[in-house]
């Protein structure tokens, strides 16, 4: 009789394996024949419908499974603003907390992007500002760091920091900006410069404060209160006028 009681106590637990075994084989079969680069697809078309201020395209997604997908050639755009946001790659990665990671390749130096479920979102990384932007008339890397709020249907972030750094820029009419350095906090529309620096090509530190215009980035009023330096002097030197004018 005892052989048989050994028997007997066995049955659950190989039913119990047996039941894994099919649920294991269930969700290894959703996650190999699932067509999840259109399922992605479709949820990146609904988040691009509810964003009216911006758009997204794309040529394609792969490397797709049930938590992630990489993006090939996303392009952002901006309503008022001319030129597109290129990126070689975007790597998304879901989750809880972050929501998802998005790796953004910009033709070698790649920012980390972070989003949260409270509107939250962190990046940190470097862009190669002539793929970013198009092969313009902009050259250089930018280190970018920042955590800013952004609620459902906002154009501006309600509060939030950027800091933003690079060695050598050369912008429209080739120039070159050396050492520049741009720190700032951000409640809606209004802007508190921390630090504006540049080292070439003239020495210039200061701080400031700017409006940001909701429908065209370029037309930003900017106020600044600062120093110039040339060989031993130091002397005051403000400056006022739009994110347009500065560039251009």
């Amino acid at each position: 009789m005892k052989p048989s009681l050994q028997t007997n106590s066995s049955l659950p637990g190989r039913i119990l394996v047996r039941f894994f075994l099919i649920m294991l084989g269930f969700l290894i079969g959703i996650a190999l024949f699932t067509p999840w680069d259109k399922i992605w697809a479709s949820a990146l078309t609904r988040v691009d419908e509810q964003l009216p201020s911006v758009g997204m395209t794309w040529e394609g997604l792969d490397r797709d499974g049930p938590f992630s997908f990489r993006v090939r050639d996303f392009k952002v755009t901006v309503a008022q603003t001319p030129g597109a946001l290129h990126f070689k790659r975007a790597y998304v990665t879901m989750g809880f907390s972050p929501l998802a990671t998005v790796r953004l390749d910009t033709g070698g130096p790649e920012c980390t992007l972070e989003l949260f479920s409270n509107g939250v979102f962190e990046f940190e990384g470097d862009l190669n500002l002539t793929y970013l932007l198009g092969f313009g008339d902009f050259k250089g890397t930018l280190r970018a760091s920042g955590s800013l709020f952004l609620p459902d249907g906002a154009k501006l972030p309600h509060s939030g920091w950027v800091d933003i750094r690079s060695q050598r820029l050369v912008l429209p009419g080739d120039k070159s900006v050396e050492d520049f350095a741009f720190t700032a906090e951000i409640e809606n529309e209004k802007m508190n410069i921390r630090d504006f620096s540049m080292m070439a090509p003239i020495m210039y530190k200061s701080t400031g404060s700017a409006i940001i215009d909701p429908n065209d980035l370029f037309r930003t009023t900017f106020t600044l209160t600062g120093e110039m330096t040339v060989g031993r002097e130091s002397f005051p030197y403000p400056m006022q006028g739009t994110l347009a004018d500065a560039i251009w």
